[in-house]
């Protein structure tokens, strides 16, 4: 129940927890959909009343959202190369470092 000349703060106090989880966890792909949902809260909370935790949960939430793609565009980016480099060893063991990787993956 809010309090008498204080309005509600529900939804900036969401979504500033939801960005400190966001933030903390952004090397999980789920974090992005907590941080999305941080910037949302924090959004209908700026625009209901503009506080301190609605600006903090949105700046939070950001930080989870950017930190979470970047965690997700280094896991495709070093998959694809890995693919590429498998692929070359494949076409050609005799270049340097193949017979190694190869070896590990147990393809000949």
């Amino acid at each position: 129940m809010a309090k008498e000349g204080k309005g509600d703060n529900s939804f900036g106090i969401a979504s500033f927890v939801l960005g400190i989880v966001g933030s903390v966890l952004g090397v999980l792909v789920l974090p992005i959909i907590i941080s999305i949902l941080g910037l949302i809260f924090g959004i209908v909370q700026l625009k209901k009343e503009k506080n301190a935790w609605a600006i903090w949960g949105i700046a939070l939430s950001a930080i989870g959202i950017i930190i979470s793609v970047y965690i997700i565009w280094t896991i495709v980016t070093t998959v694809s190369n890995l693919s590429q480099t498998i692929e070359m060893c494949q076409a050609d063991s005799s270049l340097p470092g193949c017979s190694a990787i190869l070896g590990s993956l147990g393809v000949q």
